[in-house]
């Protein structure tokens, strides 16, 4: 389950929450200054479109449906398919069954606005445009981006994760979705790993983690000297959502 999912839930909070908080940190920056200004715009937009895709891709059903046992996506379908086979399998109770369609439901695009947007610009951005301009400009999408309907999908995908790691550990059918026991490696060095039960709270601390890096870097950018960074990254806040 963390070798699944670990990684690509981690990368979508950490990438997100760059590009927010590069948006807000450098919203004052002129984009006709030459020096900064330009160049800035470009890396938040380009932040941010990534950061999209990460999201998007945490919720991709890729080839779940056809191939559950052997696709390689890593994302939240996938995981709920191959639980449901081996629920299936174990002849598992109509109880657990009802609680994994819960999960699944609770991550469809068709019945959640901002999962529904972070899929539409997802296809607009990842070689699947649309040509019908009726289409393409739905929610506006072709003119402004709804950060905070970007940030809602991934709170909901997020928090998914963690009500699905407690599901696994509940349900004796999936004890092998479990995350092992961790195994020393020959050096005497020990490998550290995500349990997902506690994915809310590393998502917390990437945030955080995003935050400190911008303004840091805002901070370089902005002062002359030691000092004056030093002050900078201390007092300046940001435009706030």
């Amino acid at each position: 389950m963390s070798a699944l999912l670990g990684t690509t839930v981690i990368q979508a909070v950490q990438s997100f929450y760059l590009a927010k908080r590069s948006s807000q940190y450098f919203s004052d920056l002129p984009e006709n200054d030459d020096r900064v200004g330009q160049a800035i715009e470009n890396i938040n937009n380009r932040l941010m479109r990534m950061a999209v895709l990460d999201i998007a891709a945490l919720n991709d059903r890729g080839l779940a449906s056809n191939d559950p046992k052997n696709t390689r996506v890593a994302s939240l379908p996938t995981a709920h398919r191959r639980m449901k086979r081996h629920l299936t399998d174990a002849n598992a109770s109509a109880a657990e069954l009802d609680q994994l369609g819960k999960l699944q439901t609770d991550i469809n695009c068709d019945h959640y606005m901002p999962l529904m947007y972070v899929r539409h610009l997802r296809n607009k951005w990842a070689g699947h445009p649309s040509l019908d301009r009726r289409f393409d400009a739905w929610a506006s999408a072709d003119k402004t981006l709804s950060v905070a309907a970007v940030e809602a999908a991934l709170t909901r995908l997020v928090n998914n994760t963690h009500d699905t790691a407690l599901f696994v550990s509940s349900a004796p059918a999936l004890q092998e979705f479990r995350q092992p026991p961790a195994v020393a490696n020959p050096d005497g060095s020990w490998p550290m790993t995500v349990d997902l039960s506690n994915v809310t709270v590393w998502a917390d601390h990437m945030r955080d983690s995003a935050d400190k890096e911008v303004r840091a870097l805002r901070a370089q950018i902005t002062g002359e000297t030691k000092l004056e960074r030093s002050a900078h990254t201390e007092a300046y806040r940001g435009k706030q959502y």
